[in-house]
């Protein structure tokens, strides 16, 4: 249901077609909510229905260009003061350091490269988008530039994260017997 939320706040921004909106995930939105052309098409037919946005425009090959109405932004502002999000975290790479411990050191430390490497990538992709970007005056793009942060500031603690991960595993904390990995939680109060 959040992807509605998603392409209505794009839209608010600027008019767009279905495959602007799916470049401005790309750009934006991907690091909180993931969504493919499958996922955005069948969501804009529901929202003109809804009469939540309007096709204000049409291109070559039939491609629409969409706006958000009054309803829409009374859409999104309803769902901010009445939803109560959904506040687990899904991370299908952090999941698999649970199993790590049935690959041989070797295979785990180069597992854990690997996800550095992807991390690292994310997280320098969205620095230079963070300086490259006109953030402008646009309000739904300045609501971007928050989300933005969040994403390359997650992307550094993964990073981190993996670091820690690489020395506790090399220290043999996946061996039997080994040590257990040692707490570093950082006390926020």
């Amino acid at each position: 249901m959040s992807l509605r939320y998603a392409l209505l706040d794009l839209l608010a921004g600027d008019p767009m077609s279905g495959y602007d909106l799916t470049g401005r995930f790309t750009v934006s939105l991907a690091n909180v909510w993931p969504a493919q052309h499958s996922q955005i098409y069948p969501e804009l037919a529901r929202l003109v229905q809804d009469g939540l946005i309007v096709q204000t425009g049409e291109g070559p090959r039939g491609r629409k260009v969409y706006s958000i109405t009054p309803a829409g932004v009374d859409a999104i502002t309803a769902w901010l003061r009445e939803t109560e999000p959904d506040y687990t975290i899904r991370a299908e790479s952090l999941l698999r350091i649970f199993c790590l411990w049935a690959l041989p050191t070797d295979e785990a430390l180069a597992h854990l490269a690997h996800d550095r490497g992807e991390f690292t990538r994310h997280r320098d992709e969205l620095a230079t988008m963070i300086e490259k970007v006109d953030w402008g005056d646009n309000l739904s793009r300045r609501g971007a530039r928050l989300s933005i942060e969040f994403g390359h500031r997650y992307y550094c603690e993964l990073v981190e994260y993996v670091d820690w991960a690489a020395a506790q595993i090399e220290a043999g904390a996946l061996r039997a017997g080994g040590p257990v990995p040692a707490p570093t939680l950082k006390r926020t109060l």
